[in-house]
């Protein structure tokens, strides 16, 4: 029910209105009728109406002024004017005081019902709006984490530009932000290990959602508020306030990824912007927090780039590569003969110490390098990348990607493995012909005093790669290879019950017998003297 007040100095006027309209059926109960606007003024706190039917003309306060009063003290109060005909101008000059109705003396009681029935309709939509707001903002404070989340997302995503307006959504919002907040955006890309990648369930997709989040709000202070905003199911950010003149941004980031690792098992990398105080600086912070992670030059298992880090850096200066001849060379002997190991002591030669002090645009840019340089010997060789079944485009792509120094430098030697297996492959005759040319050099000058070098040039290839590509092919180096026949052509010779072991260590092409010792115990297992006493009958 809603309660009115009856304010008019007429008794009769004022007692027929009360109680010849059947008020209850519209909804009301009059409360009190009261002979003038102070005696109704009086009350109005302790009875609390909501709407008032008035005289305009009576003794002490008209019914103007108090609706001056109400007007500026209860705006809520629903006021309609009764008056004569000779009131009627009068009346209008309280248009401005929000008068909801007017209805001319003497009353006809329709006119009235009709007027107060209109005003109770209006109060009604007034009251559901109100309720349904209420019920809003009860539904709102139960969901303020996700409210206040997608309206981080809009900010961060530059939906918002207005610093005045954002601070009025926040403090609609309840986002803790002080004056004089630094303000910093993390960027957080999860990764999860290969060999622990598996089809996650929807519940595990939501439990990681809501691990991450809480990681990210744990750490938060009375100095430092952290608001998460998830763009995607390994795709994060942060909005951190802090209060201290301390910049204690690394600290905090290390701590959330420590937190998302602990909880979840996923590696944090973490891209750290710059610090600002205007709120909106902050899809701008969002940007550098994104450009840091997606550099992903980065060291150990949580890695943190900050945009500082990145923010000026260019191309490496060629005069800081390795020298290009130098390069060329090297590949060029790696492209003919060589291991796995000879291209590791390659990559290792040029990116080593890079790597170690995670240089990344160096990495980067010798990459680039060695396969230019790549393709030029191939070129000379009348070959191509897409002869050796790799495409173009893909190559450059997957070098281009960001990636860490150390991948970087390890998919150097991976795609150089590749290339140089697939021209094994396709030399796999020559290869065997050099073989085999070493074989029997070795086979026919054992018993002289032959080096590496001797049987390499024998072949028209340095002693490294023609050793490289003998192992390579028969399991073991063309020195190995020397020894084995010396030590079988040794074994024969000592069969012979007349054989002395110096005589024979000469014959096989050791001129020291200690050595020849030696060599035959480490392969033999004994020495020549305990095979000669276990052989010869």
């Amino acid at each position: 029910m809603y309660r009115m007040f009856i304010v008019d100095d007429n008794k009769y006027e004022r007692n027929g209105l009360k109680n010849h309209i059947d008020w209850a059926s519209l909804g009301i109960e009059v409360v009190a009728t009261f002979p003038n606007g102070a005696e109704a003024l009086e009350r109005i706190d302790e009875l609390k109406p909501h709407l008032i039917v008035t005289d305009i003309a009576m003794p002490i306060m008209n019914g103007v002024q108090l609706s001056e009063h109400i007007y500026q003290r209860y705006p809520d109060i629903k006021v309609i004017f009764i008056s004569c005909h000779s009131d009627f101008e009068f009346a209008k000059s309280a248009v401005d005081l929000g008068i909801y109705g007017y209805v001319l003396k003497p009353i006809i009681a329709d006119e009235l019902v009709t007027a107060v029935k209109k005003l109770v309709h209006d109060i009604d939509i007034k009251h559901s709006q109100s309720m349904e707001k209420e019920r809003m903002l009860q539904q709102l404070e139960m969901m303020l984490p996700l409210v206040q989340e997608q309206f981080f997302k809009e900010l961060l995503l530059g939906n918002f530009h207005n610093e005045a307006d954002i601070i009025k959504r926040m403090a609609f919002l309840k986002v803790a932000v002080r004056p004089h907040d630094r303000i910093h955006v993390l960027s957080i890309q999860l990764h999860e290990a290969e060999e622990k990648a598996i089809d996650h369930g929807v519940a595990d997709a939501y439990f990681v959602s809501y691990s991450v989040k809480r990681s990210i709000t744990s750490l938060s202070t009375g100095n430092r508020y952290i608001y998460p905003i998830q763009f995607s199911p390994l795709d994060y950010a942060a909005i951190i306030f802090e209060a201290d003149d301390e910049d204690n941004i690394m600290n905090t980031a290390v701590e959330i990824s420590m937190e998302i690792s602990r909880r979840v098992e996923l590696t944090a990398i973490t891209g750290i912007s710059k610090v600002s105080e205007e709120i909106a600086d902050i899809s701008t912070l969002y940007k550098q927090a994104q450009k840091a992670v997606h550099t992903r030059f980065y060291s150990g298992s949580n890695p943190i780039i900050t945009f500082e880090e990145i923010e000026d850096r260019t191309d490496v200066p060629f005069e800081d590569l390795p020298n290009l001849e130098a390069v060329y060379q090297d590949l060029k002997t790696l492209m003919i003969y060589s291991t796995a190991a000879d291209v590791r002591e390659f990559v290792d030669k040029y990116l080593g110490d890079r790597v170690s002090r995670h240089d990344a645009n160096y990495v980067k840019s010798f990459a680039f390098m060695v396969m230019n340089i790549t393709r030029i010997i191939l070129q000379e060789a009348n070959q191509t990348f897409r002869d050796l079944a790799e495409d173009d485009m893909k190559i450059w792509k997957q070098f281009s990607q960001p990636d860490t120094p150390i991948h970087v430098s390890e998919k150097i030697y991976q795609w150089l493995m590749s290339i140089i297996d697939r021209l094994s492959e396709k030399n796999t005759s020559k290869n065997t012909k050099v073989v085999d040319t070493i074989i029997g050099i070795i086979k026919s000058k054992y018993h002289e005093q032959i080096t590496i070098e001797d049987i390499s040039k024998s072949v028209y290839l340095s002693g490294r790669y023609a050793n490289a590509l003998f192992k390579k092919e028969v399991g073991k180096t063309i020195f190995d290879y020397v020894i084995e026949v010396r030590i079988d052509a040794a074994k024969k010779l000592l069969k012979d019950k007349d054989s002395r072991v110096a005589s024979v260590a000469e014959e096989v092409g050791y001129m020291n017998t200690s050595y020849f010792c030696l060599a035959f115990k480490k392969n033999v297992g004994m020495t020549p003297a305990e095979y000669k006493s276990k052989v010869v009958l």
